[in-house]
């Protein structure tokens, strides 16, 4: 068994929050988030998946704020 580690993933994030897309590369993944509270394991777009993860950290934030 072997281990590919890929690099991290630029994002515009929020401590304590990072995207999991697996896989990392191609036209579909699913996704998650380190945190723990975003877990979408349908595969969709790169961009699609991204724009979701967008609005997971934003919610995370303003709940951050309260």
């Amino acid at each position: 068994m072997t281990i590919t580690l890929t690099a991290p993933q630029e994002t515009n994030g929020h401590p304590g929050h990072s995207p999991i897309l697996e896989p990392p590369e191609g036209p579909e993944s699913a996704l998650a988030c380190t945190c723990g509270g975003l877990l979408e394991v349908k595969p969709d777009t790169k961009p699609a998946q991204m724009s979701r993860y967008q609005q997971h950290v934003r919610r995370a934030t303003n709940l951050d704020e309260r």
